[in-house]
């Protein structure tokens, strides 16, 4: 036994870190809800459009919600054509009591 040990000491030692650290990174990630709002744009649809249609959703102005577009999506102009999707991050967003709230986060 101890000249087996011996031999693959290293192995063994690599092997069990290896498995602490997955069973860490499995059971003790981050504990955020992160599901990501996807909106399908539409044929008419604008960027304006659809901040109308889900500001007050996430309780925020139409303004507010069309530039938290544009961050999340890196848009350099509003110009958006049928088919794309815009992503708004579920880190900005809170989930309590079944209602999805924004949580405006300044970064």
């Amino acid at each position: 036994m101890v000249s087996l040990w011996k031999k693959y000491s290293y192995a063994i030692l690599f092997f069990l870190i290896t498995l602490l650290m997955g069973f860490y990174l499995i059971f003790c990630g981050n504990e955020k809800h992160d599901t990501d709002l996807v909106i399908t744009v539409q044929n008419g649809d604008t960027l304006w459009s659809i901040s109308q249609k889900n500001s007050e959703r996430f309780g925020m102005s139409t303004a507010d919600f069309m530039k938290l577009l544009e961050k999340e999506n890196q848009l350099i102009t509003t110009s958006i054509k049928s088919g794309d999707q815009l992503v708004i991050s579920g880190s900005n967003l809170n989930f309590s009591d079944d209602k999805v709230e924004y949580a405006l986060k300044e970064k």
